[in-house]
């Protein structure tokens, strides 16, 4: 993959859709009750604060993949094993992501249909995709970024004229002060999704401009936290914040909703799609980034690696956890606890290091 190059468009799409994901259709935030949309804007801030380490790293260390200046800062023997776990981070990661997805369709539309066949599908479509390499995944995500913006579109104008809009569920703003926004903040929404962002240090070597690329997946991020934002606003202006806050899928009520004169009805499909393009995405970023990591610490060629990996993966989500309740509560743990190390942690003393070896490098005056 060394020459691949990937535009700077193509990464602005695929963020977008990594960022929104599941993301999307959960009930994200919703321990801030009415609040929650404040609450992803704050997140995605300590998110952007989050990225622009990453985006010093990068900038530091152009041609290296995160895993290639972890080695190099904390050398072999510390930095092989911090890699590793890197790469088994990013393999849970896409597995969880997985039986996300496939628990959700069953729960959204394919109800008798085996959860097993279901990420079985999906990771299949996956590897299909990446044994065609990363950069056909990012020009796809332009096709389906342009998609997902359509539905959204298209859902809220057909929400304003079935009149379901209530702007009163979203008042009074902090009705509770802002300690509940600020605990949903730290307990959930600056790492999730923001935080996984991290993932990008695995693709950014292979931005097609190293001086604007930091700035584009920036921007996308941001996109990503208004599109969010108004989501979750619209969720809770249609349902309620009780409502909302008890739904595990609320955008499937929320679209459901939809009726125009017995004319339009049953529009709810649309979630279904939006549901299988994100967590499609966010699985495959991932997954490319294990293989990469893979790849690149074990010098093999990442195709020969990617359908043993794809069986991983498959398999660990389904034995991921009992139920979706407790897949659920297991992912909210790791949020606080497990993955603060890898996203602000290292990458905090691989900065640490970096800055300190920039300053000693630096050329003196006379």
């Amino acid at each position: 993959m060394g020459k691949v190059k990937i535009g700077l468009l193509q990464f602005f799409s695929i963020t977008i859709l990594f960022e929104l994901g599941t993301s999307l259709v959960v009930n994200l935030g919703m321990a801030a009750g009415r609040d929650a949309w404040l609450s992803i804007l704050i997140g995605s801030l300590a998110g952007l604060l989050m990225f622009s380490g990453y985006a010093y790293l990068y900038r530091k260390h152009p041609d290296l993949t995160f895993i290639g200046y972890t080695r190099k800062l904390l050398g072999k023997t510390a930095g092989t094993p911090v890699a590793l776990l890197y790469i088994i981070l990013y393999m849970n990661l896409s597995g969880r992501g997985l039986r996300d997805g496939s628990t959700m369709l069953a729960m959204a539309s394919m109800h008798n249909t085996p959860l097993f066949i279901l990420s079985m599908l999906m990771i299949l479509s996956s590897s299909y995709v990446l044994h065609k390499g990363t950069e056909v995944l990012t020009r796809t995500s332009l096709v389906f970024t342009t998609i997902v913006l359509m539905i959204g579109l298209f859902s809220m104008i057909l929400l304003i004229l079935s009149g379901s809009i209530n702007l009163q569920h979203l008042m009074p703003v902090l009705e509770n002060g802002l300690w509940p926004v600020m605990d949903s903040v730290v307990h959930q929404n600056y790492m999730f999704p923001f935080g996984e962002m991290i993932v990008f240090t695995m693709l950014m070597p292979y931005l097609s401009d190293v001086r604007k690329g930091p700035w584009v997946i920036a921007a996308a991020m941001l996109v990503s936290a208004l599109l969010l934002s108004a989501t979750i606003a619209l969720n809770i202006s249609v349902l309620g914040a009780d409502i909302a806050k008890r739904s595990q899928l609320p955008l499937m009520p929320t679209i459901s909703k939809i009726s125009i004169s017995d004319f339009i009805q049953r529009v709810d499909i649309f979630v279904v799609m939006v549901l299988i393009i994100g967590v499609f995405f966010k699985m495959s970023v991932f997954f490319s980034a294990a293989l990469i990591g893979i790849s690149e610490l074990f010098n093999l060629p990442y195709r020969r690696m990617l359908y043993p990996c794809t069986l991983i993966i498959l398999f660990t989500s389904m034995l991921d956890a009992r139920s979706f309740t407790e897949h659920l509560d297991e992912g909210g743990r790791l949020l606080y606890t497990v993955y603060p190390v890898f996203m602000i942690v290292i990458p905090v003393i691989l900065i640490i290091i970096t800055a300190v070896r920039s300053y000693f490098s630096a050329p003196r005056p006379g």
